[in-house]
């Protein structure tokens, strides 16, 4: 299955221009002029990679990534103004996975989108399939399990969505407050401050030895990430 590149900009010629060399390389490429059209194509499409130009009509650039971060973690590489250093601070704290500054070589677009993507895969064992791995560890986002050496775990809602951003993301860095708003829903808000019982919990169930935690990091001043590990 050809992997669905999603195109942002409000540049027709860009897009024309990108779209031909993305499908010469065996991806298949959606294009949206605006942010609107982004996230509805988002939301039909379900594609694997997006590239988000910040400065657009209607919504720009910043505020379609906080949306798509309220729904989707798929990866995003922004496309940012050259003298704009600021923009790439904020893409990134905004949940970004990558940036690239106008104009681009497109061979170089060509080579973060690969690297993203073949990223993905050897960490994740592939995206549509919904399952997550790490370590000893495996998540399936579609049956809601998560088993350690093969052996189910017991997990609450709550533990299970932050185990799910930090392994969607390993090495990556959360702080509290990120953590809390990913995983509050509707009226059930989770204060960040409740963040560190959550995470003692979850360590309880996965490490092997939670004194030790060898999954999830405390990152000092920070918040948590999950490890890079082998396996």
């Amino acid at each position: 299955m050809k992997e669905k590149i999603l195109l942002v900009d409000d540049d027709a010629a860009l897009l024309e221009v990108t779209s031909i060399l993305l499908v010469s390389e065996g991806y298949e490429v959606l294009a949206a002029e605006d942010g609107i059209e982004a996230l509805e194509t988002l939301d039909r499409e379900e594609p694997d990679l997006v590239v988000l130009d910040i400065m657009m009509p209607r919504l720009s650039g910043f505020e379609v990534l906080k949306k798509i971060r309220e729904r989707s973690d798929v990866p995003v590489i922004l496309l940012t103004a050259k003298s704009q250093s600021v923009d790439k601070v904020v893409g990134l704290e905004l949940g970004a996975d990558d940036y690239i500054t106008k104009p681009f070589d497109t061979k170089e677009l060509l080579a973060r989108i690969k690297a993203i993507l073949r990223r993905l895969g050897r960490r994740e064992g592939g995206r549509r399939d919904g399952v997550l791995r790490l370590g000893p560890l495996e998540m399936d986002t579609n049956a809601y399990t998560v088993t350690r050496d093969g052996e189910p775990l017991d997990l609450t809602p709550t533990e299970f969505k932050i185990l799910a951003l930090l392994l969607r993301r390993p090495g990556q860095a959360f702080t509290r407050a990120q953590i809390s708003e990913a995983v509050s829903t509707g009226s059930h808000y989770l204060a960040s401050r409740y963040i560190d019982v959550h995470i003692s919990r979850l360590r309880s169930k996965i490490e092997r030895d939670p004194s030790r935690p060898e999954i999830i990091q405390t990152v000092p001043s920070v918040g948590y990430r999950a490890a890079r590990l082998e396996g």
